[in-house]
């Protein structure tokens, strides 16, 4: 049995040691794909445990403890980070947060962004036109002031680094209701999306986040069936250059796993990282002549500015052959990109844009979601 399988059992029993509550109230939910949080039902209170909610982190769990407002908060839990639910007013420091908030219907919840500029749901943007909507500011530039201000429900937060680990502690110690959200780290398009659990758990609403999420997996493995079988496997290059060097999405990563479920068969799939590695410009370029299509390349919107941030691209098969697409489809006039905000939330979506683009004789509906081909 892994490790991440026996931490329900474990955290129970750390639950029922801690806070000295009756046995037979107690609950593990388990996920089906998830690996970054575990939810523990304790009669009207839900605790959940993040595990290791950034890059590279080993060994870190935040727990918090989610006490209806109907109830008074135990003795029990003195000392422990609680966040009093249903909440009603949230602010959100990564816009992919929006997405798993719009996607359960609670988008009006949302009185605060980190980075305005990028949010694309409508209805945000109009509180942010009104004042309704304030941006906090971010990493270093976050507006501590305006947040006590504000007095929200809750802060959802994200790390890339060890360095948020401080944003987090000047939160507690500031009364403000702060959790991690390390949905980002899933190595599986269906595990991001169930977040959306760990979502709901704050709206008093896991029942029914887990029916939305139900219903994603469902559709997604629909279609991932609809090329389970086929013998036809295009070799997949993603991304562009940063000066000298090329990121890549590891072999075991999320994208890596996206391109495999939509019937590819991605450049670097025998790497064995989950996380992003560079390979040199040079490598990268010849590497890159195996491959049949191109994907994801960053800001560009047309295959002359790829051609225009380095002529050696222009060896590159799949480009000369035009097979080239991009995940900029729905973009915003500030810069805002809608794949950022709902993309993880909605795996379906991007499968069903991977499979046309891989596989247009079994998927061919013409209509992409996020994605668009680069002329």
């Amino acid at each position: 049995m892994k490790i991440h399988q026996l931490l329900p059992f474990l955290l129970l029993i750390g639950f029922y040691s801690c806070d000295n509550q009756p046995h037979s109230k107690a609950r593990a939910k388990f996920n089906q794909f998830a690996q970054g949080f575990h939810i523990l039902q304790m009669g009207e209170i839900t605790r959940l445990d993040v595990f290791n909610p950034w890059e590279n982190a080993r060994n870190f769990t935040y727990s918090y403890y989610l006490v209806p407002k109907s109830i008074p908060i135990p003795d029990s839990l003195s000392g422990r980070q609680i966040i009093r639910t249903p909440v009603e007013k949230v602010v959100v420091l990564s816009t992919t947060h929006i997405g798993f908030i719009e996607k359960l219907g609670f988008e009006s919840s949302i009185v605060g962004v980190s980075g305005k500029d990028f949010v694309t749901n409508p209805i945000i943007r109009q509180g942010i036109d009104q004042g309704r909507v304030h941006d906090v500011g971010y990493d270093q530039n976050l507006n501590y002031e305006l947040l006590l201000q504000m007095k929200p429900d809750l802060v959802m937060a994200y790390g890339i680094g060890s360095d948020v680990a401080a944003h987090l502690s000047k939160m507690k110690d500031l009364n403000i209701p702060v959790v991690i959200n390390a949905e980002y780290l899933e190595e599986t398009p269906l595990g991001r999306a169930e977040w959306l659990v760990f979502t709901g758990s704050f709206y008093n609403q896991t029942e029914q986040a887990q029916k939305v999420f139900q219903k994603v997996v469902m559709e997604y493995d629909s279609l991932k069936g609809l090329v389970s079988s086929t013998s036809r496997q295009p070799i997949v290059l993603t991304g562009l250059p940063y000066k000298d060097n090329w990121w890549v999405p590891g072999g075991k990563s999320y994208m890596a796993n996206l391109i495999a479920d939509a019937g590819g068969d991605y450049l670097w799939k025998d790497n064995t990282s989950r996380e992003s590695f560079v390979v040199s410009l040079e490598n990268a370029i010849v590497k890159a002549t195996q491959a049949d299509l191109w994907i994801n390349t960053g800001q560009t919107n047309s295959i002359q500015e790829i051609l225009d941030s380095d002529e050696r691209f222009k060896i590159i098969p799949s480009l000369q052959k035009k097979l080239v697409y991009n995940d900029n489809k729905q973009m915003n006039p500030t810069g805002g990109n809608e794949v950022w905000e709902t993309g993880s939330a909605n795996p379906q979506y991007l499968l069903h844009d991977l499979i046309h683009i891989f596989h247009p004789e079994i998927k061919p509906d013409g209509t992409f979601h996020y994605y668009q081909k680069l002329n």
